[in-house]
């Protein structure tokens, strides 16, 4: 990954994008470090479906490791453990460990949906997990939850292969088992929307927020419920400030959305919700990979990313500050909390940690037995819900949501 980013490092300053002196003033570095751009960009969105290098054997056996205190056998209240299609002891029940789970969100606690590899998606009702057949094998990896209705994305060609359910669609649509069909495709030729690295939307918002590797986008949903996609932040604007390969996007309104992605690029994007938003870039003081950003407030926003990395932003006008007392140094995937005193991010090889308002701690995972497996989604309704999805697993607060 060390490679990967340095070579899109080279290839910006090289083309004259982003000069030395450019990006000192942006992101507060002309040098990289020993971090990297992590391999999933965020809770939202995935860009390639790999599995976990070791999945281990189906039978929990003694842990041999230095991390076993994080990785107990018994389920606790404030535990991490196993709920939902996974089978924890055996491969081969429920959803397979090789699938891996991209986006969990909800309207409530018990209102939770799950999307994933190889078509996987499931609804959770305050009981149990029941899946979704979307009609399609295909990898989804954005939902967005509009007040009485579902819409998928894939990674890929996302504006031919919008999935809905709970929206009108033509007599002749063919509908799935689960209730979704396949939208027309959008019209026109949108040349950079042939993948995508991140989505948002507020909550009740008829626009969610798209990156692509080259600029920023919005699904408009018409009262209609057809899709027209609305300028964002154009690719002229991104390949300056730089607002390319956002991993992950979020803000505390409509109005003032944060952004970020590639190389510690974090963007604020201003009037979100209007005819001409604006992005502001902002100094991270490093250039490891941020993949997750939550914000309580337009204040109060934390990013996390390659090799254990955690920001905050507190309100200055251009930088954001490091934390220097984060417990692990693996990968962080995504960021997601309630409040300003009960943050949560998850990374890589099963770690977990929560943030009091003082201070982050490591979280325990139940059941994984000898597994370590990548972690990439989270989200929580509330205080004392939390559900984790990853490589081969699904996990829940107490294991009783």
């Amino acid at each position: 990954m060390t490679t990967m980013r340095s070579s899109v490092l080279a290839r910006l300053l090289a083309a004259g994008v982003l000069s030395c002196a450019a990006a000192s003033t942006l992101l507060g570095a002309c040098a990289s470090n020993e971090s990297a751009s992590p391999d999933v960009p965020d809770a939202t969105v995935t860009l390639t479906p790999t599995l976990d290098a070791g999945l281990g054997d189906a039978e929990a056996e003694a842990c041999t490791t230095d991390d076993c205190e994080y990785f107990p056998a018994a389920c606790a209240p404030d535990v991490l453990c196993p709920n939902g299609p996974f089978d924890p002891e055996n491969p081969a029940m429920g959803l397979d460990w090789g699938t891996r789970i991209n986006v969990v969100v909800g309207r409530s606690a018990s209102d939770v949906w799950f999307a994933g590899t190889a078509g996987a998606v499931g609804h959770f009702d305050g009981t149990s997990w029941t899946p979704s057949d979307v009609g399609s094998q295909e990898t989804q990896n954005i939902l967005w939850l509009l007040d009485s209705a579902e819409v998928l994305l894939g990674a890929v060609n996302p504006v031919d292969r919008v999935y809905t359910r709970g929206l009108d669609v033509d007599a002749g649509s063919p509908v799935s088992a689960g209730g979704w069909s396949l939208q027309p495709a959008l019209e026109g030729r949108y040349n950079d929307l042939w993948q995508l690295t991140a989505a948002w939307a507020m909550p009740g918002s008829r626009s969610l927020w798209l990156a692509t590797p080259s600029a920023l986008w919005r699904l408009y949903r018409t009262p209609e419920s057809t899709f027209e996609l609305l300028p964002g932040i154009p690719w002229s604007v991104c390949s300056v400030i730089p607002c390319r390969s956002m991993r992950s996007i979020h803000g505390a309104s409509e109005r003032t959305v944060w952004a970020v992605g590639d190389l510690g690029a974090v963007v604020r994007i201003t009037d979100a919700d209007g005819a001409t938003p604006t992005a502001t870039p902002f100094n991270t003081r490093t250039w490891t990979g941020l993949s997750g950003v939550w914000a309580a407030s337009d204040t109060d926003v934390w990013a996390v990313g390659g090799t254990g990395t955690i920001l905050h932003y507190t309100g200055d006008p251009l930088r954001w500050d490091v934390v220097s007392d984060v417990p692990t140094s693996e990968n962080l995937n995504a960021v997601w909390g309630t409040s300003p005193s009960d943050i949560w991010a998850v990374g890589n090889a099963g770690v977990v940690l929560h943030y009091d308002g003082s201070r982050w701690s490591r979280v325990k995972v139940a059941g994984a037995g000898v597994r370590r497996p990548d972690l990439y989604t989270i989200w929580s309704p509330g205080a004392g819900h939390v559900w984790v999805g990853g490589q081969g697993i699904l996990l829940a607060l107490g294991g009783n949501p």
